[in-house]
């Protein structure tokens, strides 16, 4: 998992990106999903207790959502 900050934090900022790959039938898709937290480790912990929901949005093609009560936006490529 790799983590890059997209900004400075204020209550627009869309939020922290992290990036990881699905494997799929031999094939990787490569996936970034932001997380709106207050800082890069709390999204990562959130990022770490949710990877279920966050696996299966990402298997399923849904491009936002909600993990918790953390607004998330997940792009894939």
């Amino acid at each position: 998992m790799q983590q890059a900050v997209s900004g400075a934090r204020n209550a627009e900022s869309p939020g922290y990106v992290l990036y990881f790959q699905l494997a799929s039938n031999g094939a990787r898709r490569a996936c970034s999903l932001t997380i709106q937290a207050e800082s890069a480790d709390e999204a990562a912990r959130i990022f770490r207790e949710n990877w279920g929901t966050i696996e299966s949005m990402a298997r399923d093609g849904v491009s936002t959502g909600m993990v918790g009560s953390a607004p998330v936006s997940l792009a894939m490529s």
